[in-house]
């Protein structure tokens, strides 16, 4: 008989459809013959537990109470006292905190706070920094920051001290490549002719995402391109204001909303330029996905994206919310095809060379690895 894996719990918000959430889905499977793994989310289940739950994780839900819920604490506290919770990885600042004062009362389990992205705008809050830096550091045993923004951030806003913060890119898996024949018929299910030029994103319908400015742009380069589609892949708070703007731009025709898609990384691959236009990222999931499609891409230059995309090289990095650079560099892409080929080349070898799944995976094994004792540790280098 092998020995016990070690309980590890991820503590998260919600496992509602985005980045960090499916992140957190591909993680728990792929050490789930390492750990025994569970996830426990602080507000609500979520659309995609019962996918989790399908591939034998649980998924235990604490139904946070509005404000500051401090029955929290107890909870995670008994919660990885009944499992034997081994190591608790914090997705996010609010589960972090819960889960670090849940450690006053169960200080068995070791504390990774992984940092995904941060609000926008920023705003310094000199109690939490204080709360911080006198007792939920102290609590901590490890922070990742998905990308050194982020860890700028953590620094400047949370009062972590930044030699005890190592910085993790996200990775993902490369989507199937579509047959040509696969492609087409997509697009054409879409609605779109063989000669549009499709121009896309992917993520959730957030202010944070900033998708009215890529529907202002979309209607800046309609006016130079009649060719010109859409395609807006996800769902959220602001679906209804982006599907009212297009219609006062005239886009209804030729943008397509389709909502939440289980199949949105086909149907990235239908789009010719793939546009991430928000106010704040940490390593978008979703331009990964992009870049290993070899889908040309347009960012914003906020964030972890510069350090994703080099402008020039990789594709187009345009200054935030700045309306006329962003319909440029779309009108660039759309008028020289083999430079938008060359772009797609060269990010599809920068995606391979440091944002692959696997690599991301090794990288956490390794800090799960240095937060167990040496007595486990025999197992998990194996």
């Amino acid at each position: 008989m092998g020995a016990r894996r070690p309980a590890m719990a991820y503590v998260v918000n919600s496992l509602n459809p985005g980045g960090t959430e499916r992140l957190v889905i591909e993680m728990s499977c792929a050490f789930q013959s390492t750990f025994d793994i569970s996830v426990v989310c602080l507000d609500r289940p979520g659309l995609w537990s019962g996918e989790l739950r399908k591939r034998g994780v649980p998924v235990h839900c604490m139904w946070r109470q509005p404000g500051l819920d401090v029955g929290m604490i107890w909870k995670i506290a008994q919660y990885c006292r009944d499992r034997d919770v081994r190591v608790i990885h914090a997705h996010q600042c609010t589960p972090w905190f819960y889960a670090g004062l849940s450690r006053m009362i169960n200080g068995r389990p070791r504390l990774l706070l992984e940092e995904h992205g941060r609000f926008f705008p920023e705003i310094r809050n000199r109690a939490r920094e204080l709360v911080n830096r006198a007792l939920i550091n102290r609590l901590t045993h490890s922070f990742v920051a998905v990308s050194q923004d982020i860890k700028s951030r953590l620094v400047a806003f949370e009062g972590i001290p930044p030699s005890r913060i190592a910085v993790v890119y996200n990775g993902v898996r490369a989507a199937p490549a579509l047959a040509g024949h696969e492609r087409a018929g997509l697009r054409a299910q879409l609605g779109f002719a063989p000669d549009s030029f499709v121009v896309g994103t992917v993520g959730r319908f957030d202010s944070i995402k900033n998708l009215p400015l890529l529907v202002r742009c979309l209607a800046n380069v309609k006016r130079e391109n009649p060719g010109l589609a859409g395609l807006l892949v996800g769902d959220g708070p602001e679906f209804a204001t982006i599907e009212m703007q297009l219609a006062s731009c005239s886009l209804s025709d030729c943008v397509r909303l389709t909502g939440f898609r289980a199949d949105a990384r086909a149907l990235v691959q239908c789009m010719d330029l793939f546009v991430l236009p928000s106010f704040s990222e940490g390593t978008s999931v979703a331009l990964l996905e992009a870049m290993a499609a070899g889908v040309p891409v347009v960012v914003t230059s906020v964030g972890g994206n510069p350090e994703l995309v080099s402008d020039g090289v990789t594709g187009w990095v345009v200054p935030s919310n700045e309306e006329a650079a962003m319909s440029a560099a779309i009108l660039a892409a759309w008028r020289d095809p083999k430079l938008r080929d060359a772009y797609a080349r060269a990010a599809r070898q920068r995606f391979v060379e440091s944002f692959e799944f696997d690599a991301m995976i090794a990288n956490y094994q390794e800090v799960y690895a240095s937060l167990l004792d040496s007595a486990v540790r025999p197992a998990l280098a194996g």
